[in-house]
C-alpha cells in the first residue's frame, strides 16, 4: 500500500490540472441522474486522452481506493457513483470520432463521444447508429455500452449490444485489450469477448473506444400519434401494432398523468385531457411505407382512437414527438426527487402491471407517471417524491420492490436498458438462483479480483477490500 496521501498519489499519475479534489468540484460527481442517492467521491480525475487513462489505470491498484468510471452521468441506476468512496474517472476527454467507414458500415469512436454528436457526423454519409436513449444530446457512448442502452427505436432496431462490433478496454493491470472489431473477432482482432464488456457497468475495465455497426438511413419515415380513453383500448392498439406487417420502428406510450403534466406546461401540444397517448413510427422505402401508413392509421382507429394524427414532414413529425420528449424534463420541474424505474414485461401483462403501479403509488400518496417503450414492454414508471419528507423515500423503495416482484412473477426481468447499478442490486436474487449468481460473480472476480472497479454495483455485497 502506498503511504502517500491520495492527492499526492494522483499527482504522480496525472498532470495537476486533471485532478479535482475541492468539495465544490466533487459535489458535481456525487450522484448520477437518479439524483437522490448521493455519495461524495474522494477525488475526480479527468484524463485528456487514452494514453493518460492508460497511465492512470497502471497505477490504480496502488491507490488502495475504489475506481469508478463515469461518462456524462445521465444513468438512472446509481451506476457511476462512488458508493464506497474512491476516485471517479471522468472520461469526457476521449471524444474523437476516429473513422467512419461507409463501405463497411462501421465507425470507430472514443468512449466520451456524445450520442447525438455521432448521429450528426454520420448523417451526411447516409448512415446512422440506431440506439437512441432519450439523453442523446449529452449521454456518452461509454455509458451506453456500459449499461446496454436502448431507446425509443429499439423495438425494431434493438439495443446497444446489437451494434457493438468491438471494444478496446484498459484492465486494472493497465493492459490494453481489444475484444472484437470491424472483422467481428476474426483476423487480427483477437478474442471476441466483447459480450462480457457490454452491460458490465464499469466492473471489468475502462473503455477507451468502440467499433460500432451502422445502417443506411431510412429513405422515408411516417410518424403517427393517437390518443385513447382507457388502458385496455391502448393495450389493444399496442398488441395489434406488434403483430402488424408494418413492423414499426418505435411504439411509445404516455399515460394520462403524463399527458396532464405536458398539457399544463409550456410544452402543451393539445392532447385531450384524461387520455393515453400512443406514438409510433414506420420507416423504409417510400413506396412501401406510403402503402402501409393507411392500414396502420386504420388499425389505430379500430382499436378505439378518434384522434389519429400522422405526417411524413420533418417539422410536423418533431411536433408529434414533442409530448414524448418533453415528459422526462418536466418531471424534474414537478418534484424535488423522482425515481425512473426500468423493467421489462411480456406485453400481455401490460395493463396488469401498470394498474399495480397506480394502485401502489396512490395508496402510498406518491405520484406516479408512466412513459415508456411500449412495443418491447420496457416499462419506465416514474415515482415523484421529496426525500426531505420523512418516510417518502421508504415508500418509493417499497413500491419499487413490489413492482419488481410482480415483474418477475409475470415473466419479466429487472432492466431493459438502465442497468442494475446500486438501485436494483438487491433484486438480483429474485431472478437468479445461487448457482447463476455464483457464475455471474466469477466474471468480475476474474477481471477485477478485489472488486476495486465500481464496487457495490450489480451485486449488492460486491465490496472492495484492500
Amino acid at each position: 500500500m502506498n503511504p502517500l496521501p491520495l492527492s499526492s498519489q494522483l499527482k504522480q499519475l496525472l498532470p495537476r490540472g486533471r485532478i479535482l479534489d475541492s468539495p465544490a468540484q466533487l459535489a458535481g460527481y456525487a450522484a448520477d441522474a437518479l439524483g437522490y442517492k448521493s455519495y461524495l467521491p474522494d477525488a475526480v480525475v479527468i484524463p485528456a486522452d487514452a494514453d493518460e487513462l492508460v497511465g492512470f489505470m497502471k497505477g490504480a491498484r496502488q491507490l488502495g481506493v475504489p475506481v469508478i468510471l463515469r461518462g456524462a452521468g445521465t444513468s438512472l441506476s446509481g451506476g457511476p457513483v462512488a458508493a464506497q468512496g474512491g476516485v471517479v474517472v471522468h472520461t469526457s476527454g476521449l471524444k474523437r470520432i476516429r473513422e467512419i467507414n461507409v463501405e463497411g458500415f462501421w465507425c470507430e469512436v472514443e468512449c466520451g463521444v456524445a450520442l447525438n454528436d455521432l448521429d450528426a457526423a454520420l448523417k451526411p454519409h447516409g448512415v446512422f447508429y440506431p440506439p437512441d436513449p432519450s439523453s442523446g444530446p449529452v449521454c456518452t457512448l461509454g455509458g451506453n455500452v456500459a449499461s446496454n442502452a436502448g431507446g425509443a427505436h429499439c423495438f425494431r432496431y434493438g439495443v446497444t449490444s446489437n451494434y457493438v462490433l468491438g471494444v478496446e478496454v484498459v484492465l486494472l493491470d493497465g493492459s490494453v485489450q481489444r475484444f472484437g472489431g470491424p472483422a467481428g473477432g476474426r483476423g487480427p482482432w483477437r478474442e471476441d469477448w466483447k459480450r462480457f464488456m457490454i452491460g458490465s457497468e464499469g466492473t471489468l475495465g475502462a473503455f477507451t473506444r468502440f467499433w460500432l455497426r451502422l445502417l443506411p438511413l431510412p429513405e422515408k419515415v411516417w410518424t403517427l400519434r393517437a390518443t385513447y380513453p382507457d388502458l385496455r383500448s391502448i393495450e389493444a392498439a399496442i398488441h395489434a401494432l406488434v403483430a402488424h406487417s408494418s413492423y414499426p420502428a418505435a411504439i411509445e406510450m404516455l399515460d394520462p398523468r403524463g399527458v396532464a403534466m405536458v398539457e399544463t406546461s409550456q410544452m402543451a401540444v393539445g392532447l385531450p385531457k384524461g387520455s393515453f397517448m400512443l406514438l409510433l413510427e414506420i420507416d423504409g422505402p417510400p413506396a412501401l411505407v406510403d402503402a402501409r401508413v393507411g392500414p396502420v392509421a386504420d388499425l389505430l382507429r379500430h382499436a378505439g382512437s378518434n384522434d389519429v394524427v400522422l405526417s411524413d414532414q420533418d417539422a410536423m413529425r418533431q411536433k408529434l414527438w414533442k409530448a414524448r420528449k418533453a415528459a422526462g424534463g418536466l418531471l424534474g420541474q414537478l418534484s424535488p426527487d423522482y425515481v425512473v424505474q426500468d423493467a421489462v414485461i411480456p406485453k400481455s401483462a401490460l395493463a396488469d402491471v401498470l394498474q399495480l403501479v397506480y394502485d401502489e403509488a396512490d395508496a402510498a400518496g406518491i405520484r406516479a407517471v408512466n412513459v415508456f417503450h411500449a412495443g418491447d414492454g420496457n416499462l419506465h414508471p416514474n415515482f415523484l417524491f421529496d426525500s426531505r419528507v420523512p418516510g417518502e423515500l421508504e415508500k418509493v423503495e417499497l413500491i419499487s420492490e413490489r413492482l419488481m416482484r410482480r415483474v418477475i412473477e409475470v415473466g419479466g426481468t429487472l432492466s431493459g436498458e438502465h442497468g442494475i447499478g446500486n438501485d436494483k442490486s438487491a433484486y438480483m436474487p429474485l431472478v437468479f438462483g445461487p448457482d447463476s449468481m455464483r457464475l455471474q460473480w466469477a466474471v468480475p472476480a476474474a477481471f477485477n479480483p478485489t472488486h476495486q472497479l465500481n464496487p457495490l454495483k450489480v451485486f449488492q455485497n460486491r465490496r472492495f477490500a484492500t
